[in-house]
């Protein structure tokens, strides 16, 4: 899930800090043969207001960092790399076609990010189309279409069998939006999705919008997607391996990941270095960005995960972008930051 154009639009960028904090996590640990990087990143957890997961794996050298990164995090839309998986999964053994064409309806649409819910009804686009735009714009119509002819328990299941133990799927989109509309409208508990679109967000202040929007995430008792660092690192993997699916479907998904139009995280510093990533957004509380690096020839696994920021989403968005930027000097990549070896 992606809230980037309708958070902008409508909620103040100061914070909310919910009533109930989590409590404080236990100290990272490094692999001795990384301490410098280790530190570095570090610096900018501790400063960070709120929790900050990392893990890196160089799949050239086997150097691995790992802080906080067995921690189950809110991924919001990072889960839709579990959705394409299953998706991948189920067209290798022949349930559904890439090639099929889903037509759209009204009930279908789903609060942005995105832009299907923008076009009339009656579009037929394929899987493989909506696989696409569920990536690279983080499209929730098209979301809820493929986890919905997927199946969520056989996501969470498939996760499960790659050996992603802490990744889960359960609720919808469409879910998250009746809880958080309907916390400010009681109307809108089993809204549609043509009428969640239709919000009067007029009505209420940017405050009252984020603070129902907070304490969707904290207090609700619902989530788009749970997952740990170091599992959707397990993924990203097996996908640069070929062994997510198959050869073919690993490509695939790697390809669709390189056309992503969401680049104000790892790709901000970076120089010359291809990356396939994905971005997930609950801002202010929540950004995340999980991928692959390719720095003088390596492949570089990158995931970070954050929680209960408390801030505006600009820090929040280049705390992430810092962490690759570290990642990518200590390998003697390019950035545009000023960074001494």
């Amino acid at each position: 899930m992606t809230r980037v154009p309708l958070l902008a639009a409508c909620l103040l960028l100061s914070g909310f800090a919910p009533a109930q904090a989590r409590p404080a996590r236990a100290p990272a640990t490094a692999k001795p043969a990384l301490p410098a990087l280790h530190t570095r990143i570090e610096r900018i957890r501790s400063a960070f207001p709120g929790e900050m997961a990392v893990y890196m794996r160089n799949l050239s050298t086997g150097d691995e960092l790992a802080l906080d990164a067995d921690s189950v995090y809110e991924t919001f839309s990072v889960i839709k790399l579990a959705i394409a998986a299953e998706v991948l999964h189920q067209a290798q053994s022949q349930k559904l076609s890439l090639s099929q064409r889903v037509p759209l309806h009204p009930s279908d649409r789903r609060l942005p990010s995105g832009v299907l819910y923008t076009l009339d009804p009656g579009l037929q686009p394929t899987i493989k189309d909506l696989l696409t735009l569920m990536i690279i714009i983080s499209d929730n119509e098209a979301t809820d279409l493929l986890a919905d002819k997927a199946g969520r328990e056989n996501i969470t299941r498939y996760a499960h069998s790659l050996g992603l133990r802490k990744t889960e799927i359960r609720y919808s989109d469409l879910d998250w939006d009746r809880t958080w509309l309907g916390s400010l409208d009681a109307a809108y508990r089993h809204a549609s999705g043509d009428q969640t679109v239709r919000f009067p967000f007029d009505k209420y202040s940017g405050a009252q919008v984020e603070q129902a929007f907070g304490r969707t995430i904290y207090d609700a008792g619902i989530f788009f997607g749970h997952s740990s660092a170091r599992d959707i690192g397990r993924l990203l993997q097996l996908a640069v391996e070929g062994r997510l699916v198959s050869p073919q479907a690993s490509k695939l998904l790697l390809d669709i990941m390189a056309r992503q139009q969401v680049n104000d995280r790892f790709p901000k510093y970076l120089e010359d270095v291809r990356s396939a990533h994905k971005t997930g957004d609950g801002q202010p509380f929540i950004a995340n960005d999980a991928g692959v690096l390719w720095v003088n020839g390596q492949p570089i696994v990158l995931v970070v995960f954050t929680g209960h920021h408390r801030g505006a989403t600009a820090p929040l968005h280049d705390a992430i972008a810092r962490v690759a930027a570290l990642v990518v000097h200590f390998y003697g990549g390019k950035t545009s930051l000023e960074l001494q070896p």
